[in-house]
């Protein structure tokens, strides 16, 4: 596997920078090869070596859009970006955002800072790099919390993995002979410094301590913190090194002032009795170095920031106030004076060492890109789906003794809703194919439910009532709608499929009955569904028969009524019905496909083909090889850009079934690819790279947002999403 990580690097002196190269190496040693892009700050430049293939400066605009090209070109399997939104250039570092969008590689990101309070443009920069990414990683439950609760994130995105930290295998004696300083007591800080360490207060509190621990040593390493030397030169070193010298503390505490190799690091992390971080920013949620710590299986005393909190609890270290030198010194006077405290929490340790360590955290890390990796070559999960047994049983949820419920909240059923007649009638769809298949009692009730509910609503002129209420009345004008045309099309399939069955006798007078009203079609999309009924029930029946005599008169009034809208709209930039592309789009070019298969009208064929690869070049991002369908919030008008949300399941089942009438009609099998790729949408192949389906509910989201997709499941998402899945699985059985 091949993994670029767009990050810090070293020779950079940043925890970020460090983190990416301990982790990459891990990585590595499992037979990976790693790439680095390191992103370079102007007041800090250096020079490179492999793995860093490039970099990024990080104020030029221009270096993200020409990487994410590079990237594209490059054999690269995951780009894996560290966040930290000091790292990029623009506003809050708003430019890793151009890169993110230009990527066509599997993305993800790894996020060090996560703000409790952040402004609106931090929250728009994380989400927006939550949606672009296929996963996002933390280092801890609080901040997936976080993420969730002030940053809206969909839990099923966010994915935790610890700080990873080395293996010590350097015994404490050995070690504080090598560091020299074998009788010591040693308290130990490690750390690029800058003001919110809090370094101060760990000086005092070693003050405070007096003759408690009378071979106390606190050794302070690291050197001032590059981009803090650069704004205010060693101020705060200095102003340390006056308090040591004002405390007459000299003996005590010891700088190491420089940046030390892994190995050193290991050798004072061994020698190491008390390990502290004192920090004075509450918000801080990782850190590298107290990670290090406690996967040496050091006893740790930190302030309250949230990282220490959730890492130290459970007994797992000591957490003192900000601030408070007397709280540290207690802390340390405590632990000193009771070893086996210090070995009991040494013992709580030992578990999560193992889970923190490198190999552990790169093995984690390795198997998150290959699941995502699966999910995206080739559109597995969605070939996987159609090879399976249809699961219905989110169906069956949804449906009731009354017919399927209209919305759901989240996958709870919404009754206050109640019923529409347009989702009965697909469902009608699902279950006329699932009876044909199999005539279990399963399948029988579904289909007499919706039956049921079908005759229910049609009035005696053949019209249809369009909603129902959860107190069984109908709430509707008596207007010739969608709904009618979907009940003429669910008739006229149910009879197609089985119209020698027990219930073809009285589904064929409904559909007889429905018939009445074709003259009164003013809407276009009521035309295609009703073209759609028409045809299957022609395909049913004997040509000669005065009802399908009649049916294919009708298609042919209805085909009209398309071509003359098409003839009145287009030119040649638009090759479309209307000035607007609105819902369910892809239906038009199918009633024409349809209308053509039955009466052979090559300018039905004509005007469906074309407005077809119009329609195609709408919903398709050639780019990325995936469905970009047009979103309900907006719509795309004539001369306008298309709007990105809410993408709808509505639009994909209808891309899918237009397609393989396409392949149907005019002998291409080049349709079905798209119609597959079509179906992928379902799972993960979109711009937001997620699932519509929910493979723990076995429902359907009901639709892409700008967040992720809308956690809402309901009847018209599952419905039009099976109607698809079975069409693909009836054209497999005939390949």
């Amino acid at each position: 596997m091949q993994i670029t990580f767009i990050s810090s690097f070293l020779p950079r002196k940043c925890g970020i920078a460090t983190y990416t190269h301990d982790l990459s190496f891990a990585i590595q040693q499992m037979q990976n090869q790693i790439d680095v892009v390191a992103m370079e700050n102007p007041a800090i430049t250096f020079s490179y070596a492999p793995p860093v293939i490039r970099t990024i400066r990080q104020e030029e605009v221009l270096d993200y859009t020409k990487t994410a090209k590079a990237l594209n070109a490059l054999p690269t399997d995951i780009v894996h970006l560290e966040h930290e939104f000091g790292l990029f250039g623009g506003k809050d570092g708003e430019y890793i955002l151009m890169l993110a969008k230009e990527l066509t590689k599997p993305f993800i990101t790894t996020l060090h800072t996560i703000l409790l309070a952040p402004s609106e443009h931090q929250k728009y920069i994380i989400q927006e790099l939550a949606r672009l990414s296929r996963k996002v990683i933390v280092m801890e439950e609080i901040a997936k919390d976080r993420l969730e609760n002030v940053y809206g994130l969909d839990p099923k995105d966010i994915v935790v993995i610890l700080h990873g930290a080395p293996t010590i295998t350097i015994d404490k004696k050995t070690a504080k002979k090598i560091i020299g300083h074998p009788d010591a007591f040693i308290l130990f800080a490690n750390n690029l410094l800058s003001r919110n360490k809090g370094i101060e207060y760990a000086i005092e509190a070693v003050a405070k301590v007096g003759k408690a621990i009378p071979n106390l040593l606190f050794l302070v390493v690291g050197e001032t913190h590059p981009l803090v030397k650069v704004e205010e030169g060693e101020s705060y070193r200095n102003e340390l090194l006056a308090l040591v010298k004002k405390l007459h503390m000299e003996k005590q505490v010891l700088f190491i002032n420089r940046y030390v190799s892994l190995e050193e690091l290991k050798q004072y992390l061994a020698a190491t009795d008390i390990y502290i971080t004192p920090y004075l920013d509450p918000q801080q949620i990782t850190s590298g170095t107290l990670s290090y710590a406690l996967g040496a299986e050091k006893v740790c005393i930190a302030t309250e920031y949230m990282y220490a909190k959730e890492m130290l609890s459970q007994e797992k270290g000591i957490v003192v106030p900000m601030g408070n030198s007397t709280a540290i010194t207690t802390a340390l006077i405590d632990l000193y004076i009771h070893p086996e405290k210090r070995h009991k929490i040494e013992r709580r340790l030992h578990a999560l060492s193992l889970q923190m360590s490198w190999p552990a955290v790169a093995q984690q890390h390795l198997l998150l890109y290959k699941h995502i990796l699966f999910e995206d070559t080739d559109s597995a999960a969605a070939k996987e789906y159609i090879a399976a047994p249809l699961d219905i049983s989110y169906l069956l949820h949804m449906t009731d003794n009354v017919g399927i419920m209209q919305h759901a909240y989240y996958a709870i059923p919404d009754r206050k809703f109640g019923y529409s007649t347009d989702d009965n009638a697909r469902a009608c769809i699902v279950a006329a194919r699932l009876y044909k298949e199999a005539a279990t009692p399963e399948n029988t009730r579904l289909l007499t439910t919706y039956l049921g509910f079908l005759h229910y609503a049609q009035t005696p002129t053949g019209n249809v009532h369009t909603f129902m209420n959860f107190q069984h009345a109908w709430e509707d004008t008596e207007d010739i709608a969608d709904a009618y045309g979907k009940t003429i099309w669910a008739f006229g399939f149910y009879l197609y499929l089985n119209r020698h069955s027990h219930f073809a006798s009285p589904v064929h007078t409904l559909f007889i009955t429905g018939m009445k009203n074709i003259d009164n079609i003013r809407d276009i999309r009521t035309a295609a569904y009703a073209i759609l009924g028409l045809y299957y029930y022609i395909l049913a029946y004997d040509r000669k028969t005065d009802p399908a005599t009649e049916a294919i008169l009708h298609i042919k009034k209805l085909a009209t009524m398309l071509m003359d809208a098409y003839t009145k709209t287009h030119d040649a930039t638009w090759n479309w019905f209307e000035e607007a592309l609105t819902y369910d789009n892809f239906r038009l070019s199918q009633a024409l496909f349809a209308a053509y298969m039955i009466t052979k009208e090559e300018t039905y064929k004509e005007v469906a083909t074309s407005t077809l690869q119009f329609i195609t070049n709408c919903n398709f991002d050639g780019k990325k090889k995936y469905f970009d369908f047009i979103g309900q919030n907006g719509w795309h008008k004539k001369g306008e850009k298309k709007a990105e949300y809410d993408q709808q399941p509505l639009e994909a089942a209808g891309a899918i079934e237009t397609y393989l009438f396409a392949a149907k009609a005019l002998g291409k099998k080049e349709y079905m690819e798209k119609a597959r790729i079509a179906f992928a949408w379902f799972f993960g192949k979109n711009r937001n790279h997620r699932f519509l389906y929910d493979r723990v509910t076995r429902g359907v989201h009901d639709g892409l947002n700008l967040r992720g997709v809308n956690q809402n499941q309901g009847a018209e998402s599952i419905v039009c999403f099976l109607m698809a899945a079975l069409s693909l699985q009836e054209m497999a059985k005939k390949l």
